[in-house]
């Protein structure tokens, strides 16, 4: 998690998912009591001010990005995602927000935020990922969704829900990382996370000393978080599908491949991302590059042996520098050679002929 956040080439990937309201009906209700004009904030934004009414409203990602622009523009205040974070409650993010109190352990909870993103945000992704220093916790974003303030909001939101949850008002990050580039005074930074805090990194991202994940949460209930558990898996089946990352990598990887370019860092410049973005991306949909890869090339060979294709080309076509690459991991795809496999398929053409 150290490397600084690298150049990306290629057109960027189009999100056209939805946001939850709820987030931004609790940011609309403080800026509100603090006497801030709404009214204006969301018209800028061109945002109906009636969404802030509407406990169900699903808005689009570009206008929730828009709200918090023009909310710092309107207010002020440069850092105004970190201040209101500060008043965050579970409520906020309504069941999903419980279903985190109620888990047994910190990484129990966190683990069911990740699954369950899309309740509150469908661009949004939550990953944990364990290593020897530790775990980060990364918030990884589109880079065309990449908001300082939201950043601010969700990074500093997570780390006073973990002092609130576990009750250890001590219980600090080690290391904070932001995507956006570094800001002029570090002071509120400084007093919220009480950890060094690093600029434009690969993504947004806290990470916590080992052994932290386990500690339990003093809300946990486990029948009261099934049911709301029930309630959010509810609300997420009813919402539209969502644009697959690995349907888009495996597209790309299948145009690729007679080029020999079924690379992730070509398949990230494709689809707007770093090398890293897709692969935790792919990884939280439970999948990998290589899985794709292999997936692509076995669905590939085995519809040119039934056209076919010479194995000569197909080797070609699927990215092999040698036929005999490729004779052998389509005997491991399916448990036959080339030849057998073309010669059974023709043989049960023939016979739905006859």
């Amino acid at each position: 998690m150290s490397q600084k956040r690298a150049d990306r080439s290629g057109p960027a990937r189009a999100w056209h998912g939805s946001a939850s309201g709820r987030g931004l009906r609790f940011a609309a209700a403080a800026l509100q009591k603090q006497g801030h004009p709404l009214r204006e904030i969301l018209e800028r934004a061109g945002l109906d001010p009636a969404v802030v009414k509407d406990p169900d409203a699903r808005l689009p990602h570009a206008a929730v990005l828009r709200f918090w622009e023009e909310a710092v523009k309107v207010t002020g205040d440069a850092s105004l995602g970190l201040h209101l974070a500060g008043r965050l409650h579970p409520a906020a993010f309504d069941a999903l927000g419980y279903v985190f109190r109620t888990s047994a352990s910190l990484g129990d909870g966190l683990g069911r935020l990740a699954r369950y993103h899309r309740f509150v945000e469908d661009a949004l992704t939550l990953v944990i990922e364990t290593g020897p220093h530790g775990s980060w916790i990364v918030v990884s974003t589109p880079s065309a969704l990449t908001s300082r303030p939201l950043a601010e909001f969700l990074l500093a939101g997570l780390t006073y829900g973990i002092r609130r949850e576990t009750g250890d008002a001590k219980l600090d990050p080690s290391q904070v990382h932001f995507a956006f580039a570094r800001p002029a005074s570090l002071d509120a930074y400084r007093r919220i996370f009480r950890a060094p805090v690093r600029f434009s990194r690969e993504n947004n991202a806290l990470l916590y000393p080992r052994g932290t994940l386990e500690r339990p949460l003093r809300g946990a209930e486990p029948e009261l978080r099934e049911v709301l558990e029930r309630r959010v898996r509810d609300v997420i089946a009813r919402l539209p599908r969502l644009e697959s990352v690995a349907e888009d990598a495996r597209a790309v990887l299948g145009d690729n491949l007679p080029e020999g370019r079924a690379t992730a860092a070509e398949v990230g410049r494709r689809l707007g991302v770093s090398e890293r973005t897709l692969r935790r991306r792919l990884r939280a949909e439970g999948t990998s590059l290589r899985a794709l890869l292999k997936d692509v090339r076995r669905a590939l060979s085995e519809r040119h042996m039934r056209t076919g294709v010479t194995l000569t080309e197909t080797a070609f076509l699927l990215g092999y520098s040698e036929v005999s690459a490729f004779y052998r991991s389509f005997k491991s795809w399916t448990g036959q050679t080339p030849g057998t496999y073309r010669r059974e398929g023709a043989e049960r053409q023939g016979s739905r002929k006859a």
